[in-house]
Protein backbone atom coordinates (compact mmCIF):
# COMPACT_ATOMS: atom_id res chain seq x y z
CA UNK A 1 0.00 0.00 0.00
CA UNK A 2 1.28 3.02 -0.73
CA UNK A 3 1.60 5.94 2.05
CA UNK A 4 -2.18 8.02 0.89
CA UNK A 5 -3.64 4.72 0.83
CA UNK A 6 -2.40 4.59 4.39
CA UNK A 7 -3.58 7.78 5.68
CA UNK A 8 -6.91 7.03 4.31
CA UNK A 9 -7.66 3.35 6.02
CA UNK A 10 -6.03 5.42 9.33
CA UNK A 11 -8.61 8.05 8.80
CA UNK A 12 -11.54 5.79 8.26
CA UNK A 13 -11.37 3.43 11.23
CA UNK A 14 -10.22 6.85 13.53
CA UNK A 15 -6.64 5.47 14.35
CA UNK A 16 -4.00 7.81 16.09
CA UNK A 17 -0.92 6.12 16.61
CA UNK A 18 2.14 8.03 18.66
CA UNK A 19 5.05 6.47 20.18
CA UNK A 20 6.61 7.60 24.07
CA UNK A 21 9.35 6.48 26.36
CA UNK A 22 9.13 4.77 29.60
CA UNK A 23 10.80 6.80 32.84
CA UNK A 24 11.51 6.42 35.80
CA UNK A 25 9.33 7.29 38.67
CA UNK A 26 10.03 7.48 41.95
CA UNK A 27 10.60 3.59 42.29
CA UNK A 28 8.34 2.73 39.48
CA UNK A 29 8.19 3.87 35.57
CA UNK A 30 5.78 5.39 33.73
CA UNK A 31 4.90 6.93 30.15
CA UNK A 32 3.67 10.33 29.47
CA UNK A 33 0.87 10.92 26.96
CA UNK A 34 0.97 13.66 24.77
CA UNK A 35 -2.57 16.14 25.06
CA UNK A 36 -2.87 14.99 21.35
CA UNK A 37 -3.15 11.42 22.43
CA UNK A 38 -5.52 12.65 25.32
CA UNK A 39 -7.57 14.60 23.17
CA UNK A 40 -8.21 12.04 21.11
CA UNK A 41 -9.38 9.28 24.15
CA UNK A 42 -11.45 12.80 25.82
CA UNK A 43 -9.26 12.28 29.21
CA UNK A 44 -8.55 14.64 31.62
CA UNK A 45 -6.56 14.78 34.97
CA UNK A 46 -7.87 12.49 37.61
CA UNK A 47 -10.15 10.62 34.95
CA UNK A 48 -9.71 6.82 35.96
CA UNK A 49 -8.79 4.46 32.92
CA UNK A 50 -8.67 0.73 32.12
CA UNK A 51 -5.24 -1.03 31.10
CA UNK A 52 -6.13 -4.54 29.26
CA UNK A 53 -2.88 -6.80 28.09
CA UNK A 54 -3.48 -9.49 25.77
CA UNK A 55 -1.36 -11.68 23.59
CA UNK A 56 1.30 -8.92 24.22
CA UNK A 57 -0.80 -5.56 23.26
CA UNK A 58 -2.27 -3.02 25.57
CA UNK A 59 -4.87 -1.38 25.78
CA UNK A 60 -6.08 1.96 27.58
CA UNK A 61 -9.68 3.06 27.81
CA UNK A 62 -11.80 5.59 29.81
CA UNK A 63 -13.95 4.58 32.78
CA UNK A 64 -16.99 6.19 33.41
CA UNK A 65 -17.77 5.62 36.75
CA UNK A 66 -19.62 7.78 38.42
CA UNK A 67 -18.11 9.94 40.96
CA UNK A 68 -20.30 10.66 44.35
CA UNK A 69 -20.16 13.54 46.76
CA UNK A 70 -20.51 11.47 49.83
CA UNK A 71 -21.50 8.29 51.57
CA UNK A 72 -24.91 9.27 50.77
CA UNK A 73 -24.84 9.32 47.01
CA UNK A 74 -22.93 6.06 46.72
CA UNK A 75 -25.60 4.41 48.99
CA UNK A 76 -28.54 5.84 46.83
CA UNK A 77 -27.05 4.99 43.75
CA UNK A 78 -26.18 1.49 45.19
CA UNK A 79 -29.47 0.94 46.03
CA UNK A 80 -31.37 2.43 43.04
CA UNK A 81 -33.66 4.70 46.09
CA UNK A 82 -33.69 7.74 48.03
CA UNK A 83 -31.42 7.22 51.46
CA UNK A 84 -35.04 7.34 53.42
CA UNK A 85 -36.26 4.00 52.02
CA UNK A 86 -32.77 2.12 52.51
CA UNK A 87 -33.87 -0.80 55.41
CA UNK A 88 -31.73 -0.36 58.35
CA UNK A 89 -31.51 -3.41 60.22
CA UNK A 90 -32.41 -2.01 64.31
CA UNK A 91 -30.13 -4.83 65.91
CA UNK A 92 -27.01 -3.00 67.31
CA UNK A 93 -23.92 -4.33 65.09
CA UNK A 94 -21.17 -5.00 68.62
CA UNK A 95 -22.80 -6.20 71.58
CA UNK A 96 -22.23 -4.06 74.62
CA UNK A 97 -21.23 -5.56 77.90
CA UNK A 98 -20.23 -4.50 81.27
CA UNK A 99 -15.82 -4.63 82.12
CA UNK A 100 -14.35 -7.96 82.06
CA UNK A 101 -11.04 -6.43 83.42
CA UNK A 102 -9.07 -3.31 84.40
CA UNK A 103 -10.52 -1.52 81.37
CA UNK A 104 -10.96 2.14 81.96
CA UNK A 105 -14.82 3.32 80.71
Amino acid sequence: MNTNTNERMNHMINVFTTQTVIRKWGNSQGIRLSKELLAQMDLRENDTIGINVYDGKMTIEKINRPKYLNLEERLEAFYKRPIDEIFVESTPEVEVDGPVGNEQW
